[in-house]
């Protein structure tokens, strides 16, 4: 009896767990073509900074939006604190520098195209 309690806690504390990391973040970067953009990582022990995400659908958050929500689950959803919307998004990966997320967005996010030397 007493081990189906301790499982029992153990799974309600897991239900509630992913709302524990949530997080209050910055828009930095947005490409509406694609809908994909980057929030600046709340400050931890951990080297990456940013975190690419991707919208699915509208409305897209603009750059300088604050947004909170979780930061470690793969798809979750993030309320804009500056303009009252809700957003339902994709985690992609997480990274030192903001380039370095931009760089590997898909080939149909215009924007990473507008910095690169034509050769």
């Amino acid at each position: 009896m007493k081990g189906l309690i301790g499982i029992a806690a153990a799974a309600a504390f897991c239900i509630h767990l992913p709302g524990a990391f949530a997080a209050e973040v910055e828009v930095t970067w947005l490409d509406p073509t694609c809908g994909y953009f980057v929030v600046e990582l709340p400050p931890s022990d951990e080297p990456e900074k940013f975190g690419l995400f991707s919208a699915r659908g509208l409305p897209l958050p603009n750059v300088g939006d604050r947004v909170s929500g979780s930061m470690t689950e793969v798809e979750t959803q993030l309320e804009n604190l500056t303009s009252g919307a809700s957003h339902n998004v994709i985690h992609w990966a997480d990274a030192k520098l903001q380039e370095q997320l931009v760089r590997n967005t898909p080939v149909q996010c215009a924007s990473k195209w507008k910095n690169r030397k034509k050769r």
